[in-house]
């Protein structure tokens, strides 16, 4: 289970950046401006699952690497909350003069409701602030935070998954749970197919109870499993990056024509691999690890832009300038302000930022 994977030179951080951008792109739909739809280009689905396939290669070989499960999941609270909790009580904060509610009834059961449900990773069941962006296409105030639920329910399911591993068997047991993630992905995707009733919990009222079962934590376990085989398999498949590239390109072009997502999870696998570890593009982080606040605090950016009408006002092009610029210069301050102050001294984004004396 310990792989000697050595990842001194890998473009993760390069990777995971691109595929925040992505989902940064896809959202710009909300402002129903048919120049803006970008989601007719980006897939914000394949993103968020390519985001799992590293989740589940780095989090697992950090684990394994941990001194104790205290140890792990210190570094992990570290890593995710203190930014996670940062994004949402500001949004809660800063947005009560966009409501269209005085103040003393902004800061009523609703407020609190969002407060409390978000912080504890539980977006849907209060994804809207009371007043704020009704006149808006959707008035959910950060629609990307649905992923941090599953992203949290993968650390806490790590240490068990390695435990039942040792006890039963690598393979027996990543297939098992392979095959019971592809079940229930593609069954709620057929229901959901027969079944288009919208659901309460839904962020825009469109989508239904099976939709929203398709992307949950079970159907995203497929996707982390197979970040952790890269993990373990690295030293062979290391040989193989030229057959790997091939065999991706193929498969892809099969899913797109044919068999249309029923294989996604093996060339979004073969993607980060071959991309990941390929071709060294250098150093790309030194200066910090901004992809994880490009994703959580571009869709509140967004929101706001468009409820002050600027999608509609501006030019198209000025539009996304802006959206990038905002989305750019909020991620770089979460980074130094926030993120890396908590992360761990031994984390290798601290360590490369301190000086070596000559």
């Amino acid at each position: 289970m310990r792989s000697s994977a050595d990842f001194s030179r890998n473009n993760l951080d390069c990777l995971r950046l691109i595929l925040a951008s992505i989902v940064v792109l896809y959202h710009l739909s909300l402002t129903n401006v048919p120049a803006l739809a970008f989601d007719r280009y980006f897939s914000a689905r394949f993103a968020v699952d390519a985001f799992f396939v590293i989740s589940g290669l780095l989090i697992y070989r950090s684990y394994v690497r941990s001194s104790s499960v205290r140890s792990y999941s210190e570094k992990r609270v570290r890593r995710i909350y203190p930014a996670y909790v940062t994004v949402v009580v500001l949004a809660a904060l800063a947005l009560c003069p966009l409501s269209s509610l005085p103040v003393s009834q902004y800061f009523g059961a609703g407020f609190w409701k969002y407060l409390g449900a978000n912080l504890a990773f539980l977006n849907f069941l209060a994804p809207s602030l009371p007043g704020v962006f009704t006149s808006n296409s959707i008035s959910g105030v950060n629609g990307a935070l649905w992923t941090l639920k599953i992203e949290v329910a993968f650390y806490l399911f790590v240490p068990i998954l390695h435990w039942i591993c040792s006890r039963l068997g690598t393979k027996k047991v990543m297939g098992a749970i392979f095959l019971f993630s592809y079940a229930w992905k593609y069954g709620f995707a057929y229901l959901a197919s027969l079944h288009r009733s919208p659901s309460a919990f839904s962020l825009d009222g469109s989508r239904s109870i099976y939709d929203m079962l398709e992307v949950q934590f079970p159907a995203q376990l497929m996707y982390f499993c197979a970040g952790i085989l890269l993990l373990l398999y690295f030293d062979r498949l290391k040989f193989h990056f030229l057959a790997i590239a091939i065999i991706t390109a193929s498969l892809f072009l099969l899913d797109h024509f044919f068999t249309r997502g029923l294989i996604d999870v093996l060339w979004i696998s073969g993607l980060v691999f071959v991309f990941g570890f390929w071709l060294y593009f250098g150093n790309f982080a030194k200066y910090g690890d901004f992809s994880y606040g490009v994703y959580i605090v571009h869709f509140p950016i967004i929101q706001t832009m468009i409820s002050f009408g600027l999608a509609t006002k501006l030019h198209p092009a000025v539009f996304v300038l802006m959206v990038l610029c905002l989305v750019g210069l909020a991620s770089v301050l979460m980074w130094h302000l926030v993120e890396k102050r908590f992360l761990a001294g031994s984390s290798h984004y601290r360590q490369g930022s301190v000086k070596v004396p000559a």
